[in-house]
């Protein structure tokens, strides 16, 4: 028997890709934009997979809270400066505290916190992260020269 040539199709039409609906993405992967990213970059990817669960105005509010807070807490570390801190080892901790204080109006509302689970419930942050954190690194940068430093 010679093999098909094709892939087999259903019902005679060809395999067509669709896209799926955009559903929320892991909570713990946010983890990963606030690590190498900023206060920034984690608290857009929260507030948009806030509104992908439907979190009502006021957990939004909260997540919008704790991120300014970060921000405020990374301004200081800057303004501390580098000679004083081991900065590199403070500089994303404040981003890493308005996570974890950012996961908590989205849990109730999430299908699921498994890490590194692949259902269909969660949708890949690959893209969307790699442009928060690519975003907040210029935004960084052009501040830096803004500011002389």
């Amino acid at each position: 028997m010679d093999p098909p040539s094709e892939p087999p199709t259903a019902a005679g039409r060809a395999r067509r890709w669709r896209l799926r609906p955009l559903g929320p993405w892991r909570l713990q992967s946010q983890g990963y934009v606030a690590l190498l990213g900023g206060c920034v970059a984690v608290t857009a990817i929260a507030l948009v997979n806030a509104a992908r669960l439907g979190v009502p105005t006021r957990g939004r509010v909260l997540i919008g809270c704790a991120g300014a807070a970060g921000l405020l807490l990374t301004t200081l570390i800057w303004n501390i400066g580098a000679d004083r801190v081991p900065y590199p080892l403070l500089a994303h901790a404040p981003a890493v505290a308005a996570h974890l204080a950012q996961i908590g109006p989205q849990r109730p509302y999430d299908p699921g916190t498994t890490l590194l689970s692949r259902d269909e419930a969660h949708a890949p942050m690959w893209i969307p992260g790699a442009i928060a954190i690519l975003a907040e690194s210029l935004l960084e940068g052009a501040l830096l020269l803004l500011l002389g430093g």
